[in-house]
């Protein structure tokens, strides 16, 4: 890691330690250990360098306050002396190289987007769950939920380390499959499938704050988790809820069991990582802390 990102992190711990979380003195001792080894700022920086549509990247800069990428602007978060964002890569995103440049044009650094591709995922259900999905009052009724939940984010992280897989189970859909529903296309599976008896724990996958905790239409029970830094978790179709809003949870703590709650064809965690409302690809995440991405 850098020295810009170890100032960082002792920012977040101090702050955390002088607020009421208790995540703060666990990663100070790191990052004390981590900030002397740190010789330099780099004014720009993308992590991964090499990515996949669906995907996500971190861009951190001890300068420039914005970025553009794909033809858009993207304003970076300001702490300690630095700036710094989660970008989601579009599904659409074509293979190649592309530039992420300040907005002053004075720095400019390549991002390799590879091609990935993704399977069909099949599914025939029944006519009652099927036009669950054309209730679009309860839909959009639940959507401005979801979306208030999300709408605020820690600007310090609640992590520091990867995340965990939030379930003991099967991948039964993994992430980015287009979904074929009684032969309509629908929408792309954004999230993950894990599947499990009924009952089977659900834990946090990092440490967090819940934003929501409630019964919705589509989902069941659904838990989203605040991680900071405008990076959210969502855990859909439980059984039980055992958290509440405003609740912190650490990694690995029991927040609910998993069900079949919604539109749901048997009991199963819907599990979905998101940069503000748009979901990304789990998996970087869970092989290595986002700011250990190279």
């Amino acid at each position: 890691m850098l020295q810009s990102m170890v100032g960082f992190m002792l920012f977040a711990a101090l702050t955390l330690v002088s607020g009421t979380s208790t995540y703060g003195k666990e990663i100070i001792e790191d990052v004390h250990e981590q900030f002397q080894m740190q010789k330099q700022q780099l004014p720009l920086s993308v992590m991964p360098s090499t990515t996949n549509p669906g995907d996500v990247v971190f861009v951190r800069s001890n300068r420039a306050q914005a970025v553009t990428l794909f033809s858009q602007t993207y304003r970076l978060q300001p702490s300690q002396g630095e700036y710094s964002r989660f970008i989601p890569i579009p599904f659409n995103a074509k293979p190649g190289i592309y530039q992420v440049t300040t907005t002053d044009k004075q720095r400019s650094v390549p991002l390799t987007i590879s091609p990935k591709k993704f399977a069909v995922d099949v599914l025939t259900v029944s006519n009652q769950l099927n036009d669950m999905r054309q209730d679009t009052n309860r839909i959009n009724a639940d959507q401005k939920k979801i979306n208030a939940a999300r709408s605020n984010s820690a600007k310090v992280p609640y992590f520091k380390g990867a995340f965990t897989q939030p379930a003991v189970g099967t991948l039964t859909t993994p992430f980015g499959y287009q979904r074929v529903v009684n032969g309509v296309p629908a929408n792309r599976h954004s999230a993950i499938d894990i599947a499990n008896k009924p009952g089977t724990p659900i834990w946090a996958s990092n440490h967090g704050k819940v934003v929501l905790a409630d019964s919705l239409y589509l989902t069941g029970n659904t838990i989203i988790i605040d991680h900071g830094l405008n990076v959210f978790s969502i855990y859909a179709h439980m059984s039980k809820l055992d958290v509440k809003v405003g609740q912190e949870v650490k990694q690995g703590q029991v927040i609910g069991l998993m069900g079949t709650t919604g539109f749901s064809t048997g009991p199963h965690l819907h599990y979905g990582m998101l940069i503000g409302n748009t979901y990304v690809n789990p998996q970087p995440f869970f092989e290595a802390s986002p700011f250990q991405w190279k």
